[in-house]
């Protein structure tokens, strides 16, 4: 009987150690090997509506390095959609972790032609494989975002009025005008390239023939209401902000 015993206590010993050699056994360690999620992503709409078309949401896991993030992905990468208030489940994976019970950080980058694109970064402890973890994330219309940038603008121009001409005052009003008024035209080009390049791929032929018969007109809309302004040179900038668009709108 003892025998029997020091057998099987020897068995399990070198089962331990080979989980340990070749790391096969994770589900006796799971917390020490870095796992994180399952994740439950839900979208919410700052202005309460639910648009007609998908949020498209992708994951990334960066690794930190020094007191900031690299910036440079290491895992984790993953493209859902979901509809607003719907949550959509990111599935629970072992990230390479340079400390297995560290906490990893993940950015959730949404993206939609309505609304402005948002980096969301989380910072995940390791979990259980049954533990959901539940966040939600706010998303604002990019109309929002454009009159922001506008209003930064015409803060400028009031500086300009209310100061003394060739002051320090009216010179700093001026010059944020312009540049922000230059800010406003690059916000909707690059809004525009981003439905483009990154959200419409992600559908069928069918979807993207929908997103562009109902946004093309208004993204026409939102790049000629902003004039081609271009603040590398501040001698013409002012020139530019008073002229119309040169550049024809491509379109999605």
């Amino acid at each position: 009987m003892k025998d029997y015993k020091r057998k099987t206590a020897l068995q399990f010993y070198c089962v331990l150690l080979a989980c340990f050699l070749t790391s096969g056994c994770d589900f006796l360690f799971d917390k020490a090997h870095g796992y994180r999620g399952p994740i439950v992503v839900t979208i919410e709409t700052e202005d309460g509506s639910v648009p007609e078309f998908p949020f498209l949401i992708e994951s990334g896991y960066s690794e930190s390095c020094g007191h900031s993030s690299c910036g440079i992905e290491f895992g984790y990468k993953y493209f859902k959609t979901a509809y607003a208030n719907e949550p959509i489940t990111f599935p629970r994976e072992r990230l390479d972790l340079l400390q297995p019970n560290a906490y990893a950080s993940i950015e959730f980058t949404v993206t939609h032609p309505n609304y402005h694109q948002g980096g969301f970064p989380r910072s995940f402890g390791p979990t259980d494989a049954d533990d959901p973890i539940h966040i939600t994330f706010t998303v604002k219309p990019f109309a929002e975002q454009m009159n922001k940038v506008a209003g930064w603008a015409e803060q400028g121009k009031v500086m300009m009025q209310n100061a003394v001409p060739d002051s320090n005052e009216h010179f700093n009003g001026k010059m944020q005008l312009w540049q922000e008024r230059f800010n406003l035209g690059a916000t909707i080009t690059r809004h525009i390239t981003v439905i483009k390049t990154m959200y419409l791929p992600h559908f069928s032929k069918r979807m993207q023939q929908r997103v562009i018969e109902k946004y093309q007109p208004i993204f026409r809309a939102w790049y000629y209401g902003v004039p081609e302004t271009d603040c590398w040179n501040k001698m013409t900038c002012q020139e530019h902000i008073l002229k119309p668009r040169e550049a024809e709108y491509e379109g999605l």
